[in-house]
């Protein structure tokens, strides 16, 4: 195995000033929105159908496979949709999954909670083309292997609710999902696989708003739990900011979330999986500059070890093999 790379050395990472993409961003948010801005973004969680009411209870299920099979057999359309899921090419299972309890055996509690999720949230397929139905399976693949990465390090900090945290990593790109689903005219931003702090920018010239705006107003709606209400409002801090603009209550899960994330796109441009190799890669992108801080700040300066712990990465191995499986 190769020897990690001394990519989280928060001290190294300060002294050198900060990208031009962060220096020029100008992050908006809920008290900066024109009239008709905040208009349209009313207008958007209008057009979206409100999540059955069973994503409540599984965003806040916590690692009981028992209570987590519960929950999702009261809902038998996300029961139906989620085996339907796992039996599907894109986990390539040897043998047919046959029943909830029996997906968690196969799958984990995690995975099976992420799958829900995202079932019983009804975003509406009409307005993607091939190219936006592209980007939003490509969002849903990052979301699941962001969940696995922030399950490992939420229990690597001993976290009083790592399966909180991994579904706040799992919704950390709802506002994305949002937008790529409602504005097909943003694609080419998604598709041209931008740095975040490029991303954002764009977003918010086109559109005069974010995805952690679109994301919180949703949660907001949705009525969705307060702590994942914040964590989304908060979710691009880490990428403008350091720890010291964190609640230090908050911040070790929104570091976590937004690294998982992070490092999960990186990991998806690989061709083949390699911690290590996807940990230099985002350690030199801008929107990376002050995640050396934020790791630090929260106790994980050694993420890239919990990663690499041979049970945590062979199960990380594991799910990008799954889900990079064609459909």
């Amino acid at each position: 195995m190769k020897a990690p790379a001394p990519v989280l050395d928060g001290a190294a990472e300060a002294i050198k000033p900060p990208p031009i993409e962060i220096v020029t961003l100008r992050l908006l948010d809920d008290t900066l929105l024109e009239p008709d801005v905040a208009l349209r973004l009313a207008g958007l969680a209008d057009s979206l159908p409100r999540p059955r009411s069973v994503m409540l209870q599984l965003a806040q299920a916590g690692d009981d496979p028992a209570e987590l099979a519960r929950i999702v057999a009261t809902d038998p359309a996300t029961a139906a949709l989620l085996l339907r899921t796992v039996n599907s090419a894109q986990f390539s299972l040897r043998s047919e999954i046959t029943s909830i309890q029996h997906a968690i055996t196969y799958l984990g509690a995690n995975l099976v909670r992420d799958v829900a999720i995202r079932h019983a949230m009804t975003v509406p397929a009409a307005g993607r083309n091939l190219t936006t139905e592209r980007i939003y399976q490509g969002l849903w693949r990052n979301s699941y292997l962001a969940s696995g990465i922030a399950l490992a390090l939420a229990q690597r900090l001993r976290l009083p609710a790592p399966a909180a945290t991994s579904t706040q990593a799992l919704l950390f790109m709802l506002g994305d999902i949002a937008l790529v689903s409602h504005y097909p005219q943003i694609a080419d931003l998604y598709n041209a696989d931008l740095d975040l702090a490029v991303l954002v920018a764009g977003t918010q010239e086109r559109l005069g708003f974010n995805s952690a705006m679109v994301g919180a107003h949703l949660a907001q709606v949705w009525q969705l739990p307060a702590g994942l209400r914040v964590a989304l409002r908060k979710s691009l801090m880490p990428l403008v900011s350091g720890p010291d603009t964190l609640d230090p209550e908050t911040a070790p899960g929104l570091v976590v979330s937004y690294f998982s994330n992070r490092l999960a796109q990186a990991l998806w441009r690989q061709v083949d999986f390699d911690l290590v190799d996807a940990m230099q890669a985002l350690r030199e992108r801008p929107e990376a500059y002050y995640l050396p801080q934020h790791l630090a700040a929260v106790g994980l300066q050694d993420a890239l070890s919990a990663l690499t712990e041979p049970a945590v990465e062979r199960r990380l191995a594991s799910l990008v093999k799954g889900l990079s499986a064609p459909r």
